[in-house]
């Protein structure tokens, strides 16, 4: 019996301990599950914790950018009085300085257009501290008969294509006997991401037309563009830049751009003067003594076709620059522009006493 009885005993003895190692298995395979999960949860609260700390910077620098008004390190122009002419974009400072009335009461008076940025606009100051008001009267006094209309036409940020948009409706109304051209930074261009226009000469652009930081994605890059101030500083700062160098593009700039300067003059038998304006940030002798390379280019343009052009670094080298700028930029303060009125007045003088111009390509036989 004890025979009999020994295999069903050790088929028991198999099965409990079967049955021992599957309950040891499984509360294995359970107690890994709940460590994995503990894990997994723990390392997910890590990775919120770090998503919710970098949230948390980004929007701390988001809201801080907008505090401290933060500006992009190029020249921005808002929507605001944003308008279109001719395809390009311009527009118009609150503050008048074009003089238009002086034309409706005298239009006997001879008239002389200045086109230009923020310099000859008179940055930052009042309409009757740009030297265009004082210039006016000067000419007057000099000249009663017929006397002269001096229209200011320049608007800050300009570059030559809003100037020439300008010029090209201005002159043609006026039918002046003088136009004044200033040369400054003629050669670059805006270009416009979202409702804003950007000086985009120095980047190179996206497909879509945006600056962007290397490395991000178009699509990320034009909807961070779009809605983060931060970043849209951080991509004008950061941006990837055009390789080309400055010198070729200033050339093309002058055989595309600026030879419709003086065929605009020609068109009405106006006379072009240009006007160099100079960088503060250095005395004038010695910026009039080495100029910056585009500058010179534009000195060569104009010699070429015998326009006359003045540096105004040249014709204000016996002052102190620290004492006629508003910042090292370019800007005069209301003594620069007091210091240009005299400048401008002989320079207008000599040129309307000069021989008309002659057509371009054309030369004028000696006496």
């Amino acid at each position: 019996m004890s025979c009999a009885r020994a295999p069903l005993h050790g088929v028991v003895e198999r099965s409990a301990a079967g049955r021992t190692s599957a309950r040891s298995m499984l509360s294995h395979v359970r107690n890994c599950f709940i460590r994995t999960g503990v894990r997994f949860r723990r390392a997910a609260g890590l990775i919120g914790l770090i998503a919710f700390g970098v949230g948390a910077g980004l929007f701390g620098v988001e809201k801080y950018v907008e505090w401290a008004d933060l500006k992009p390190r190029v020249t921005t122009i808002g929507p605001q009085n944003l308008r279109t002419l001719n395809g390009v974009p311009v527009w118009e400072d609150p503050s008048e300085r074009t003089n238009r009335a002086c034309v409706d009461e005298h239009p006997e008076r001879t008239r002389v257009l200045f086109f230009g940025s923020s310099i000859t606009f008179g940055y930052d100051l009042n309409p009757n501290e740009a030297f265009t008001t004082a210039l006016q009267a000067r000419l007057n006094a000099a000249r009663p008969i017929p006397g002269f209309c001096v229209l200011n036409f320049a608007q800050p940020a300009f570059f030559f294509d809003q100037k020439y948009a300008i010029a090209s409706m201005e002159v043609p109304r006026y039918r002046p006997a003088l136009i004044m051209w200033e040369n400054w930074l003629d050669w670059l261009r805006y270009s416009q991401m979202g409702d804003t226009l950007y000086a985009s000469t120095p980047f190179a652009l996206r497909a879509d037309g945006f600056a962007g930081v290397r490395g991000v994605p178009d699509g990320l890059n034009r909807y961070l563009f779009l809605n983060s101030r931060a970043y849209r500083n951080l991509a004008c700062f950061l941006g990837e830049r055009r390789v080309e160098r400055e010198d070729p593009v200033v050339a093309d700039f002058i055989e595309k751009e600026l030879v419709k300067v003086p065929e605009l003059a020609e068109s009405v038998g106006a006379k072009l003067v240009m006007y160099a304006a100079p960088p503060l940030s250095d005395p004038f002798a010695e910026i009039a003594a080495s100029p910056p390379r585009w500058q010179t280019a534009e000195f060569d343009f104009a010699h070429a076709r015998h326009i006359p052009i003045y540096s105004l670094a040249q014709e204000l080298a016996d002052e102190d620059y620290t004492q006629l700028r508003m910042d090292p930029c370019c800007h005069f303060n209301a003594r620069g522009h007091a210091a240009l009125v005299p400048v401008m007045a002989r320079i207008i003088l000599e040129q309307l006493d000069e021989p008309p111009p002659l057509p371009t390509g054309s030369t004028r036989s000696e006496r």
